[in-house]
């Protein structure tokens, strides 16, 4: 039996994001740390980490201290590290850029081992982020190994990288997306897929013959929702089944600005409240003294003249 621990997104970066709090970059390597330590202790075979591990595409932005960083994570493993190439990972689309010029080529002159078709010696396929994902036959064509793979190789573990969605979400995707139904078709209706690239939580879900899985980015960049809401997860690959990990990590309200986001959508709000009451009113004025008095003459609430006042005076 081989077991394959599945990691999703990382977008390792230097800095932490303008909606994250200086507590975000350690949570997330406290996070990368974790899952070498659980795979050391439950006899993992290999690590996939399936794409998008640096956010920055342009190479300038990660420093050489970060992938060291990066290194030392790669290093406790103590099995084989597959990484599937991610969107995020390269320059212009071009995957040839990952060895030119792009830090992630730096993992895999560390030892981290690049997944772009069969694993040797065990039943792992991995796909790379295509540039042309959602051009005629594309998907046929980054599939057509596993099509063509003998039986006798079942059970297998497909990774890629891709804006996959399961039937009952893709009515409210507002973007380009790939139905998994044109993904088991193009894997001959067999064999489980683990993806990257969406950040949110799908689970595991069966569609037309394939078991797909996507248990979220490790990464919490961005003041979304579902990112406020959602547990950390990996996923443990086994014999054709998938199993969700629960990784430890910090509150969304301890590494993400969530009070002061708020804020800044109730300013919003109140602004745009304001603009209305406006309405089509011709404005005699030349200060900033003058804008704030008229907005304090108006006949509208007291909360939202406080806060057009001071978003008036903070520009000034």
């Amino acid at each position: 039996m081989t077991r394959i621990l599945c990691v999703g997104d990382l977008h390792v970066m230097d800095k932490p994001p303008a909606g994250a709090t200086d507590e975000y970059l350690k949570d997330l390597f406290a996070s990368m740390r974790f899952t070498a330590t659980w795979a050391n202790e439950n006899d993992i075979d290999a690590v996939v980490w399936a794409g998008d591990i640096f956010h920055h595409k342009n190479p300038a932005r990660t420093s050489h201290a970060t992938v060291l960083k990066v290194i030392e994570v790669l290093k406790t493993y103590d099995m084989p590290l597959f990484i599937v190439t991610g969107n995020h990972d390269i320059s212009n689309d071009v995957l040839t850029s990952v060895h030119e010029k792009q830090p992630l080529g730096v993992l895999f002159q560390a030892g981290a081992i690049e997944l772009d078709g069969w694993a040797p010696h065990l039943p792992l396929f991995g796909v790379p982020w295509q540039q042309d994902w959602h051009e005629e036959g594309a998907v046929e064509r980054a599939f057509e190994p596993v099509r063509r793979a003998e039986k006798k190789q079942l059970p297998f573990l497909t990774v890629t990288h891709a804006s996959i969605f399961p039937p009952n979400l893709v009515e409210d995707v507002p973007y380009e997306h790939l139905p998994a139904e044109d993904i088991a078709s193009a894997m001959n209706n067999r064999g489980a897929l683990y993806y990257g690239h969406i950040h949110e939580d799908h689970g595991v879900f069966e569609v037309d013959g394939v078991t797909f899985c996507n248990v979220g980015a490790l990464s919490r960049g961005s003041l979304h929702e579902y990112n406020l809401k959602r547990g950390i997860h990996a996923a443990v690959w086994e014999d054709g089944e998938f199993e969700v990990i629960d990784i430890p990590h910090m509150p969304a309200t301890d590494i993400l600005k969530v009070a002061e986001h708020a804020e800044k959508r109730e300013d919003k709000m109140d602004l745009d409240a304001f603009v209305a009451s406006v309405g089509t009113s011709s404005l005699d004025i030349t200060t900033t003294a003058d804008i704030v008095g008229y907005i304090e003459s108006m006949d509208v609430e007291k909360k939202v003249k406080a806060r057009a006042v001071r978003l008036v005076e903070a520009v000034q």
